[in-house]
């Protein structure tokens, strides 16, 4: 999803609805932050692996990062 999918779909709810990212092993929790980094499409990605990586060690050489914007819930220093 691009921010201008997100900030559409956002623009469609009540202002006061809550927006809320996954918990780290059950529920929800609230945002607290952005966070811009540079990543790249891991297409050799596990069940358990994230879609985009950070880790130079395993992006393909023929893909350069790009700049991306990531939710980060109250817990993220658990992941």
């Amino acid at each position: 999803m691009t921010a201008e999918e997100l900030i559409r779909h956002l623009q469609a709810l009540p202002p006061e609805t809550p927006v809320l990212v996954e918990g780290y092993e059950t529920g929800c929790d609230e945002i607290v932050g952005l966070q811009t980094l540079e990543v790249f499409r891991y297409p050799r990605a596990q069940e358990w692996d994230g879609q985009y990586q950070t880790d130079g060690k395993v992006r393909p050489r023929n893909q350069a990062p790009f700049p991306a914007v990531m939710l980060l819930g109250r817990r993220e220093h658990l992941r």
